[in-house]
């Protein structure tokens, strides 16, 4: 047959038509076999509720609305959520009137609403905003009819301290205004409660708010730490007045979504720093939680545009879950009825890792040294033809444990059952033997690239940028979303992210000099973003 890497969509879109096999993993539930008791529900962990990009308008692409914020609301009361965190790549809060919906509706037992506290600047604002969070929280109590918890968890480290503080001599006045608040009206609301968010790196800005506040550190700390968030450690200080808080501690990630990994000494340190927070802290298993009663949840994310990770690092781009289309039981049967996915959930990154370093330890590499614990399946998985592997992979293992059955094989379309029928030594020479690399699939699936490719070509013999730059403009259009993604490729391809043999006809200094021309003549200095907004990495 022919080589099944030059195809790679192809394949993929056969697997997911025709394997289906055996869940280990049943999520318990109230009626349906994947519905969750008390999962843990990661909703926009890296973008959520605004505009991260503040250059760009609001849109439906990069902002929280209020129809996708009632079917999240409804998301996660169909999960049974326990664990709700509202988080993202900016501030929440810059859309009150979401935040307050969110107070007010959501079911879960315990919901972080995550915050910078710029509206703490003035003592009188935070009042107010506070007094209305508070006010709608125990409008939802009255609904819900049962006890929830909503924490404001504060953003509490030295880059949101420069930013914030009014005056450099007294920086910390923003944070002092939220706890005085919390100390004087809030102090006995067991269930509206405040929390500092700190990096392990800072911990002088925590002396230096003890002194502030004139506040002490106790030894015990909240059971809602221990049960939620273990994976970081955690103080709680004491006021005079008996008032107290905790102050919880996060490792400071080197996040870069075009690191350089030839860099050999800096890529060691991102690699170990990922390497504790999933495989020791998440103990290798980050898409499930198992609850207090031992039953299995699932750990979902949930972007701003309304993109949804049924299993949080274990999803494939290209299983789109989306809530302005999806339900919850749709969410968890797509995201259970891919193979690739389905096997990271059950059996972990590591059973991942070892497969895919059968082919590509790059993958692996880039994935890890992002540092950017959203992103890492999107990243590994990048390339279709590492994607097409390890779903092959995964499904000779499934065989091989008997959860596909015989008669099912049967059925396959005949290419499915010769590429299955192959031995590991068979695929891996295969693989190896591929033409098929990361531009052939931009070309494939990205729509204007070849012109781009082709003008780059122009280019490389004219040395005539302003030409170039017009003929971008004119044949390709002014749409920034495809230029800054195809900026984030070139960045990319010059840190030697992949093994490219397609464009072996442009010189590397020629795609520099685009890359550059792209950032200064058409995005004009834009941050590495907009290329990111659909998920698709």
């Amino acid at each position: 047959m022919t080589n099944p890497f030059h195809f790679p969509r192809n394949i993929r879109k056969m697997i997911l038509n025709n394997v289906k096999v055996k869940r280990e993993i049943q999520f318990q539930g109230k009626g349906f076999i994947c519905s969750l008791i008390n999962s843990r529900c990661h909703i926009g962990c890296n973008h959520c509720m605004f505009s991260s990009n503040m250059d760009e308008k609001k849109n439906n692409q990069n902002t929280m609305t209020t129809k996708r914020l009632d079917k999240l609301m409804k998301l996660v009361k169909d999960s049974n959520t326990g664990y709700l965190l509202i988080s993202g790549g900016g501030e929440g809060f810059l859309e009150l009137p979401l935040m307050y919906q969110i107070v007010e509706k959501s079911n879960a037992d315990l919901t972080w609403m995550v915050t910078s506290a710029f509206w703490a600047k003035e003592k009188e604002k935070a009042i107010i905003i506070l007094n209305n969070l508070y006010t709608f929280y125990l409008k939802g109590n009255r609904r819900l009819n049962f006890k929830r918890k909503i924490c404001i968890r504060v953003s509490f480290d030295s880059y949101h301290v420069q930013k914030l503080s009014k005056n450099s001599n007294t920086p910390l006045d923003y944070i002092i205004n939220i706890i005085r608040i919390f100390e004087s009206t809030y102090s006995t609301q067991g269930g509206f409660f405040l929390q500092l968010h700190a990096m392990e790196e800072e911990y002088f800005l925590v002396e230096q708010l003890k002194d502030k506040i004139s506040a002490i550190q106790v030894k015990n700390t909240s059971s809602i730490h221990n049960n939620e968030k273990a994976t970081e450690s955690v103080i709680k200080l004491q006021l005079p007045s008996g008032y107290n808080f905790e102050i919880t501690f996060a490792k400071l990630l080197l996040s870069d979504l075009t690191v350089d990994i030839r860099n050999k000494k800096l890529l060691d340190k991102r690699i170990d720093l990922w390497e504790k927070d999933a495989l020791i802290n998440e103990e290798g298993f980050p898409s499930c939680h198992v609850n207090k009663d031992g039953l299995i949840g699932t750990d979902m994310l949930i972007i701003y545009n309304g993109r949804v990770s049924g299993g949080w690092q274990s999803e494939l781009s290209d299983v789109t879950i989306n809530i302005d289309k999806d339900d919850y039981s749709q969410i968890m049967d797509k995201t259970l009825s891919d193979v690739a996915v389905l096997s990271t959930i059950e059996y972990g990154l590591k059973y991942r890792f070892d497969i895919i370093n059968e082919i590509c330890s790059k993958a692996i590499i880039r994935a890890k040294a992002v540092n950017i614990r959203d992103y890492t399946s999107l990243i590994l998985f990048e390339e279709d033809i590492v994607k097409a592997y390890y779903s092959i992979r995964v499904v000779q293992d499934f065989i091989n444990k008997g959860r596909i059955k015989e008669k099912d094989i049967e059925s396959y379309p005949s290419e499915l059952k010769e590429i299955i029928n192959m031995t590991k030594e068979e695929l891996i020479s295969l693989y190896k033997s591929s033409e098929y690399d990361i531009i052939q699939q931009f070309e494939e699936k990205e729509k204007g690239f070849k012109i781009f490719l082709e003008e780059i070509r122009i280019f490389s013999k004219t040395k005539n940028s302003i030409v170039f730059i017009q003929n971008l403009l004119e044949k390709i259009g002014d749409d920034l979303f495809y230029f800054d993604k195809w900026r984030i490729l070139l960045k990319r391809i010059s840190c030697d992210w992949y093994d490219i043999t397609s464009i072996k006809d442009i010189d590397s200094f020629i795609l520099k000099d685009v890359e550059l021309l792209i950032d200064t003549k058409i995005l004009k200095g834009r941050r590495v973003y907009d290329g990111l907004r659909g998920g698709d990495l």
